[in-house]
């Protein structure tokens, strides 16, 4: 019976259970304080491993953001959508420079009036051949706005592109900082169960009450609930990333790559400039202003007339004998019409140029506003680094080691547990937020920067 109770203990100790019954060594003062002094060797080392995490062997496979980032240029379907319109819009412009198809005109002439039906007995039949001409410089104007609509639409589709990197970006940290409070919590429940032994043993000698051991089980089913919430956001954001990658939503995403060494050093001015001169949605609509701009020139054309020219070779009685010559024009005579046409192309070119100055406006503010994010959230994470976190390491070691000698009580002990963890997760969520800020300001400049390091 006692063999079976110890193999029930033992395996509540490998579930991270908190078992009530004293070891059966408890009697003895030196053996105690042994295994005291192992529990909280135990619980030392794996503090040492939360404040400075070594290289695992996890069972996923690491997966860089870059390599991420490729397969979302090649498989999202809202990249893929853009880049198919681009290359419509680049057969539109070549049909722009092409003249309209050529006309063929048959006429049968001087059908007998008693023989409507017999054709062969006409006198004469004409083939008429003719060709519309646009006045000269209309063609090439057609053909330049629509290659300008090309290059509007290729900015659109790199300005999508950079959306959806973004978007991706936002969630692979966020997966980084979800899997990252999952193991602080984890490693924190195993120092937590090894601080229940200890309130256990000290409970036995009548070192500590009953309420310590009972205060460590509800931490402990506190953050068994909090490892539920947590691993139910990381399912969340791996669908996430699955969908921007257009994978399977259950697809396994890898463990991410490092994050906390990414650095950059930049200057706003520097910033601001290559946003105005090099953003992709603030260069689509220049390209839509200068294809407006051609639609101006286009329409004045339309002042001047259009011509056609033809060929009508004459058959008689089964032979060429004759050939006319044919020439028109267009007469453009309500010219009003023109008018109105040349100041709606005009009109619409001025909103654009308004449009572009709001936007060039809007884009500054966005980069001087996530300039001063990156800014700020680099100065939280130098003070999580240099200050907050070595703090809270030194006040737990503090904590554990007046526990021992009953100088402190055992909320003490929960309280400097609880903060250590605490700020374990905020500084990941600051180094994560630091990330983040990075790439809206790679969004709103529109490029990366990689280089900037």
């Amino acid at each position: 019976m006692q063999r079976q109770e110890r193999i029930g203990e033992s395996e509540k100790r490998r579930n991270g259970e908190v078992y009530w019954a004293i070891p059966p060594f408890s009697h003895s003062p030196i053996l105690r304080f042994i295994y005291l002094l192992c529990l909280l060797l135990t619980a030392y080392s794996l503090l040492v491993g939360i404040a400075h995490p070594t290289a695992t062997a996890f069972a996923q496979e690491t997966v860089s953001l870059s390599s991420l980032i490729e397969e979302a240029k090649k498989n999202n379907p809202e990249i893929l959508a853009y880049q198919k319109r681009v290359k419509a819009k680049e057969h539109r412009a070549k049909v722009e420079g092409i003249l309209d198809d050529p006309q063929l005109k048959v006429e049968i002439e001087d059908i007998p009036k008693d023989k409507p039906f017999n054709l062969g007995d006409s006198m004469q039949t004409r083939y008429t051949f003719s060709q519309m001409l646009p006045f000269p410089g209309k063609l090439s104007l057609r053909q330049k706005a629509a290659l300008k609509e090309v290059l509007m639409a290729a900015s659109e589709a790199k300005n999508k592109e950079i959306e959806v990197i973004t978007m991706l970006k936002q969630a692979y940290f966020d997966y980084a900082y979800i899997l990252e409070s999952i193991k602080i919590t984890k490693e924190v429940k195993e120092i937590l169960s090894q601080m229940a032994e200890i309130a256990q043993i000290r409970y036995s000698t009548n070192q500590a009450s009953q309420q310590d051991v009972i205060k460590a089980q509800l931490e402990l089913t506190m953050l068994s609930n909090e490892l539920i919430y947590l691993e139910a956001q990381r399912d969340v954001v791996a669908a996430k990333i699955n969908s921007l990658l257009n994978r399977d939503t259950v697809s396994p995403v890898g463990e991410p790559e490092d994050i906390k060494a990414y650095r950059v050093n930049i200057r706003p001015d520097d910033l601001i400039k290559t946003a105005i001169e090099k953003s992709p949605s603030l260069k689509a609509m220049e390209y839509d202003i200068q294809a407006r701009e051609a639609e101006v020139e286009l329409n004045k054309k339309n002042y001047y007339p259009d011509f056609m020219v033809g060929v009508a070779p004459i058959e008689r009685e089964g032979r060429l004998d004759a050939w006319d010559l044919m020439f028109g024009i267009n007469i453009p005579l309500w010219r009003s019409k023109y008018d109105n046409q040349v100041s709606e192309a005009r009109a619409n070119a001025g909103v654009l140029k308004s449009k572009l100055e709001a936007e060039q406006n809007i884009k500054t503010f966005e980069v001087k506003e996530s300039f001063i994010n990156v800014e700020a959230t680099g100065r939280v994470r130098d003070l999580y680094e240099t200050g907050l976190l070595p703090q809270a390491e030194i006040s737990f070691q503090s904590a554990m080691a007046n526990y021992q000698t009953s100088r402190v009580d055992f909320l003490t002990v929960l309280d400097s547990q609880r903060m250590l963890k605490k700020t374990r997760v905020e500084y990941i969520k600051s180094i994560v937020e630091y990330r983040k800020n990075i790439a809206l300001l790679e969004k709103a400049v529109g490029e990366d920067l990689e280089g900037s390091r």
